[in-house]
């Protein structure tokens, strides 16, 4: 019997709950992540109950990990990104029905991804196109959702100059290819043996330093951390706009009445904080059209490196170290 024939809260067994997960115990490195059988519940009216079927791992995992937040007690489940099938729906879930293929970034209040059974918001799920696998689907989430709302904070200017810093990188690539399809003039930092790969991506011109830059720009998204976006304000012209997805900037750009810069930031997680429907439909719905434009080849993202579910810590770690280059780790959850 498949995992979709069940399909409200009240036919789900307990044994439809409970799934082999990693689980966290207290702040510390990605190894002291212990394997446990779990329970994680039956959906509540606005949840979905998912059979894993890939997850991806991404920064904020290990960060969230090292940290000792009001968040996390013992035993909780990390992990935000995933793809599965739906098994059963809350009493007000109608946009998925048992049986869909889906991709979710959840929240970090969990329960988490890594584990072999998700109880995730409704609103967060994104459905897959009928040809792309779980395994890509996994690697989507994190950079991709986070490159799209880190673009959408700008006003579209046809042919205006926008610098990406931190180019080559899985979020990067994402800035890259949606800056094309606004029309920016898109202008690629990163070391010179990717410059190529950001070309085909569709930069217009790439730089292996900021530095170089011949002339003010009018955006730059900061892929690095916060210190290296102030210095990135510097090449803004006037009514610039910065745009920070690692830190934030902690103090003004720029003087008052100077060059009145506007500043960002850019953090998945504060949907899930203060997002209502509204702003979560939208970005859904943005979500699975770049999904739609994965499957039919209009937008590129690169094949993610694959390990099984045991692997899940020593990749993590691998993730943290940088020790293999992989842009991007997916832990297969097959039963």
């Amino acid at each position: 019997m498949s995992d979709s024939t069940e399909t409200t809260t009240q036919d789900i067994s307990h044994s439809a709950t409970r799934a082999p997960a990693w689980v966290w115990q207290g702040p510390g490195e990605p190894e002291t992540l212990e394997q446990s059988e779990v329970d994680i519940g039956a959906p509540g009216d606005d949840e979905v109950l998912v059979a894993t079927r890939a997850i991806g791992l991404n920064p904020v995992d290990w960060k969230f990990m090292a940290m000792d937040s009001e968040l996390w007690q013992a035993g909780q489940i990390p992990g935000v990104d995933a793809s599965g099938e739906v098994i059963a729906c809350g009493a007000n879930v109608r946009h998925v029905s048992p049986g869909d293929r889906i991709a979710v970034h959840t929240t970090l209040a969990g329960p988490g991804t890594f584990s072999k059974r998700l109880r995730v918001p409704a609103r967060a799920v994104m459905r897959l196109p009928v040809t792309l696998g779980f395994n890509d689907a996994a690697a989507f989430p994190c950079p991709a959702l986070t490159a799209w709302l880190a673009i959408d904070k700008l006003p579209v200017k046809t042919g205006r100059r926008l610098l990406i810093t931190g180019a080559s990188g899985s979020v990067g690539r994402w800035l890259i290819q949606l800056a094309r399809q606004r029309n920016f003039h898109v202008i690629g930092v990163a070391s010179e043996k990717r410059h190529a790969d950001l070309k085909a991506l569709g930069a217009d011109e790439t730089l292996a330093d900021a530095e170089q830059l011949d002339a003010p720009v009018f955006a730059v998204i900061d892929t690095v951390n916060g210190d290296h976006a102030h210095k990135m304000t510097r090449h803004l012209g006037a009514n610039g706009h910065i745009v920070c997805i690692q830190d934030r900037l902690e103090q003004a750009a720029a003087p008052a009445f100077d060059r009145a810069i506007s500043q960002h930031e850019v953090a998945l997680g504060a949907l899930h904080w203060a997002g209502d429907d509204e702003d979560w439909a939208r970005l859904v719905e943005a979500g699975e059209g770049l999904l739609e434009a994965i499957a039919d080849g209009s937008m590129n993202q690169p094949a993610p490196c694959i390990e099984p579910f045991t692997a899940l810590p020593s990749c993590l770690a691998e993730l943290k170290s940088g020790e293999r280059r992989a842009l991007k780790f997916v832990i297969t959850a097959n039963e």
